[in-house]
Order: C-alpha cells, then sequence, then structure tokens
C-alpha cells in the first residue's frame, strides 16, 4: 500500500511538472508571436509614414510659401514699428540738442561780444551800461530801437550807443526801464563828426538807406577826401565824446560824401550806452589864483 501510495505521488508529480512546463511554452511561444507581429506591424507602419511624407512632402513646402511670407511680412512690420521709435526717440534727441546747440551759440556769440566790446580802450571819465535790444519802433522815426536800461540803470537822452564795431546812435528818450536808440541812418539822426587824415569837421546826416551822408558847414578849399579815410565823432556841442569810430568814407562825388558805417544794426543784440559827463569847469587852478587875488583887492 505505501509503495502504491508512493507511486500514485510521484505520478501526480510528474504530470504537475508537464502541465508548467506546458503552460510555460505556450506562454513563451505567445510572447514571440507577439513580437513578431509587432516588428512586422512595425515595419508596415514605418513604410506607410515614409510614402506619407513622401507625398505631402511638396504638398507642405507649397503650403510653407504663404506661411513664411507673412511671417517675413509681420517680422518686416515689427522692424518698421522699432525703426519708427527709434527715429522718434532720435529725433526728440536731436531737438534737444538742437536747443542746446542754439544756446552754447547764442553764450559765444555774448561772449565773443564782450571780448571785442571789453578790447576797446574806455574813455576817461566815462561810464559804460550794458544793455540788450528787446524790439524795433518806427513811429516818429524810421530807423529805432528799443533797449532794456533807462534812467534807474543811468541811462539819459543824448548817450552815445555803441557795439563792438563802433557806434550806433544815441539815446532820445530815456524811460525808468528802457530807453529809446536813434540810428545814425535815421533821416532825424545829424552827427558832429571829423574825418581823420584830413582834419576836417562835418555833420553825419541819416537818409533813407543805410549809408548817411557827410555835409560840410564850412567850405573845404583844398581838403581832398578819398575813400577809406576813417570818421569818427568830434565831440562837438559837448554831447557826444570825441573818438567814437562810426565809419570810412565810401564814395566821394561833387554832390554827395557817403560813409560805410562799422556797425551793423540789423545783426544788433547787445549794446553799450556810453555815459559821459563833459568837464564843466576847465580854468586851471593858476588860472584861478589872480583872479581870485585880484577880486580880494577889490573888496579891500
Amino acid at each position: 500500500m505505501d509503495v502504491l501510495g508512493q507511486s500514485r505521488q510521484e505520478g501526480v508529480g510528474r504530470k504537475e511538472t508537464r502541465r508548467t512546463s506546458l503552460v510555460f511554452l505556450m506562454s513563451f511561444s505567445f510572447v514571440m508571436v507577439i513580437f513578431s507581429l509587432y516588428g512586422a506591424n512595425a515595419s508596415v507602419f514605418d513604410k506607410a509614414r515614409s510614402t506619407l511624407l513622401d507625398f505631402a512632402a511638396p504638398v507642405l513646402n507649397v503650403l510653407s510659401k504663404p506661411v513664411k511670407w507673412v511671417d517675413g511680412r509681420i517680422g518686416d512690420v515689427q522692424d518698421y514699428v522699432n525703426v519708427m521709435e527709434q527715429n522718434k526717440q532720435l529725433r526728440e534727441e536731436n531737438d534737444e540738442l538742437r536747443i542746446w546747440m542754439n544756446e552754447a551759440l547764442s553764450l559765444r556769440r555774448q561772449v565773443s561780444y564782450y571780448e571785442r566790446v571789453y578790447e576797446m580802450q574806455p574813455l576817461p571819465g566815462a561810464q559804460f551800461t550794458d544793455a540788450r535790444v528787446i524790439g524795433e519802433t518806427n513811429g516818429p522815426y524810421t530807423r529805432a530801437m528799443i533797449l532794456n536800461a533807462g534812467r534807474a540803470q543811468g541811462v539819459k537822452a543824448g548817450n552815445a550807443v555803441v557795439n563792438a564795431e563802433g557806434m550806433l546812435g544815441h539815446i532820445i528818450e530815456a524811460g525808468q526801464g528802457a530807453s529809446r536808440l536813434l540810428l545814425l541812418t535815421d533821416f532825424n539822426s545829424s552827427t558832429p563828426v571829423v574825418v581823420e587824415g584830413a582834419d576836417v569837421e562835418a555833420i553825419l546826416a541819416g537818409r533813407f538807406n543805410n549809408r548817411p551822408q557827410l555835409r560840410f558847414l564850412e567850405r573845404r578849399d583844398g581838403v581832398v577826401l578819398q575813400p577809406g579815410m576813417r570818421v569818427v565823432t568830434s565831440g562837438a556841442g559837448g554831447v557826444l565824446p570825441r573818438g567814437l569810430p562810426i565809419g570810412e568814407v565810401s564814395r566821394v562825388t561833387e554832390k554827395m560824401i557817403t560813409v560805410d558805417l562799422y556797425a551793423n544794426y540789423q545783426s544788433t543784440d547787445l549794446v553799450r550806452v556810453v555815459n559821459f559827463d563833459f568837464p564843466k569847469d576847465v580854468t586851471s587852478e593858476e588860472e584861478q589864483a589872480p583872479e581870485a587875488a585880484e577880486g580880494g583887492d577889490t573888496n579891500g
């Protein structure tokens, strides 16, 4: 009995071993079939995909051109917008630089003017008032300017006005903070002058152009005037100081002698008003002493 039971158990064990081996073989075979089928399908899919790509490549190439063109136009528009923004910024910077440049040029012109003006030798006893031309006026005068200096700055009627080149005219009206300058070219202007080199005095009279003429009060027999002779103020009448540069003789004819002025009033901006007080008593102390002694004797 024991031998029979043992034999049955061994038979059952062999059957189970065979069954396990069979299941393993079947599973392995199934896996291999799956792998073989996937590999075949993968090869078919790869071929199909390659064929599809070969077919779609020309179509995609044609369709991509409009897309690329649109992308290029969008890029061009963006570049244009960027360039416009940069141009706007550059224009703003240029405007700002232009303002600074004009201010620098104005300051340079003022500095140059003051350097040239202060190179002029000041008259003994003369006082100078710097002023700016703030406007031109016609009114009763054809050639006149308004200055931003008046009695508060020591400006008086009759004062000569000069710039870096020479005399412009004289003050005819002086307010508290402004004054009126009558130019040498005005028809109402008459200035006593002397022609250097000929030592002849005359009146410089304004005309309706930029070249005033010389009018002689006395006969000038034997006096030869030539173009280029210098004309300066004579100081006659005790109003203007002597020696202020005016211009040069430009044309000499039998009927008229004209003068080219040094000063160009059309480009005048900054000027100087010359306040010169003539000495009221020119009697020396030696001359005053005998007069005082004679007066004392008479009283005695």
